[in-house]
């Protein structure tokens, strides 16, 4: 009976979903109805939310948060793209890989999806049509990439599985990094293969040796200050010198003196705007924690993370198996939520399943991690595909023939091979002494 309500509980939040409510009230809709038909105390669950949020982990967000806002606003990302453009430009379908190793250094410094887009997409589908790309094409290229943002750290969706497992946030930071390269090199290699077969698809000019280094070292000065912030949040944080707080508040200050004071290409009005709309987002982000908190206690406390690991190992007792259990059901939940909600909604759940395995939680970060940024691909909800199609002006089905693809060779096989090989998410946090 109880994991009957359990399943109500989700449903109803994904009917709301569905339905266009806001995500932090479908957390509050299934929370009430599961209290109320497993006779839980609601009052007593208000108090887990408001503890929850005082979670140190929780600090960075904010600011890393507020860092994307600042960087999309500025000509950071024009820079990160002449500069790489300079570099690998002149590769069959080079633009393609310029946007995917542009989404992730992006990543680097946002932590999510959606900015790269909108940054990234903005400078580079038009460029791109001009050399012969259907707008169709870059778009989902480039929003298929914007994933690796989610994947390279700071990632924001890392930062919401260290809260709620209780891990290591450098870490998780570092189980997705490997999985992140490798699926930078399978969406290169799939672009490659796929522009062969557009006639209309130019490439840049030859130029001479001298000229060549000439422009490189001219982009790359201007592009200096932009490759130098995810130095200073990554090497602040594994340097020892700063705390993921430290490196975020440190990320929000510095992209801000680059654009204003350095570039002096943004206001100190357009700062100002930036940081304020990054609190509305924020606020979105701490309320869907809130009451996330609230439906996870209430699951603890009916022991339902206990009776679904049950359930899952009755089933069978193989480890692969399972394995592939719980990455087809990840791939679903990331098919209806965003990533964050996902992280919230089902790890309470698929923790205790991966501890009865022996799956280390920082491999397991890994796993929901690529999983999770797949279904940001995946319809029906595919949110990252109709931030997309707004950014380059087309419509979905112009998208959906390159997306498949680019799922079917590249995301799936990443997903597969981070699962079932460790050392690919773990080979890191080993070297830097967080796993044994």
């Amino acid at each position: 009976m109880d994991l009957i309500i359990v399943l109500g509980s989700l449903l109803i939040f994904a009917i709301l979903i569905f339905s266009g409510v806001p995500i932090p009230f479908g957390f509050l809709a299934s929370t009430i109805f599961f209290a109320v038909f497993q006779g839980i105390d609601f009052s007593f669950l208000l108090p887990v939310g408001f503890t929850n949020l005082n979670a140190v982990t929780l600090l960075s967000m904010p600011f890393f948060i507020a860092t994307g806002y600042i960087v999309s606003g500025g000509s950071i990302a024009k820079r990160l793209i002449d500069f790489v453009n300079v570099m690998v430009g002149r590769l069959p379908g080079g633009l393609g890989v310029v946007a995917v190793i542009v989404s992730a250094i992006f990543g680097a410094i946002s932590g999510a999806a959606a900015s790269s887009v909108i940054a990234i997409g903005t400078i580079m589908i038009p460029e791109m049509e001009k050399h012969g790309y259907p707008r169709g094409y870059s778009a989902a290229l480039i929003s298929s990439a914007a994933v690796l943002s989610t994947m390279i750290p700071p990632s924001l969706a890392m930062i919401m599985y260290a809260f709620v497992t209780e891990q290591s946030v450098a870490a998780c930071f570092l189980s997705t990094i490997g999985p992140a390269i490798l699926l930078s090199v399978f969406f290169s290699v799939a672009n490659i293969v796929m522009v062969r077969n557009m006639t209309s698809v130019q490439v840049n000019p030859k130029r001479p040796f001298d000229q060549q280094m000439k422009l490189v070292s001219v982009k790359f000065r201007e592009a200096f200050g932009a490759l130098l912030l995810p130095v200073i949040i990554l090497g602040g944080i594994y340097g020892g010198i700063m705390t993921p707080t430290e490196a975020a508040s440190a990320s929000v200050v510095y992209s801000v003196i680059l654009g204003v004071v350095i570039y002096r290409e943004m206001t100190v009005r357009q700062a100002s705007f930036l940081l304020r709309s990054s609190v509305s987002s924020t606020g979105t982000m701490m309320l869907m924690t809130f009451f996330a908190a609230i439906l996870s206690r209430a699951y603890a406390m009916e022991q339902i993370p206990q009776l679904v690991a049950e359930y899952m190992l009755g089933i069978t007792q193989n480890k692969v198996l399972l394995l592939l259990l719980i990455n087809i059901f990840l791939i679903f939940v990331g098919m209806v939520v965003d990533m964050l909600s996902g992280i919230l909604l089902v790890t309470p759940l698929l923790y205790p399943i991966i501890l009865e395995l022996g799956i280390d939680p920082i491999h397991f970060a890994a796993i929901i991690g690529t999983n999770l940024g797949m279904g940001m691909m995946t319809p029906p909800m595919a949110g990252i595909l109709y931030i997309g199609a707004k950014t380059g002006g087309v419509t979905i089905d112009k998208m959906m023939k390159p997306t498949m693809i680019l799922i079917l060779f590249c995301s799936i096989p990443v997903i597969l091979v981070t699962t079932y090989w460790p050392d690919l998410s773990l080979f890191l946090p080993r070297l830097m002494g967080f796993v044994k």
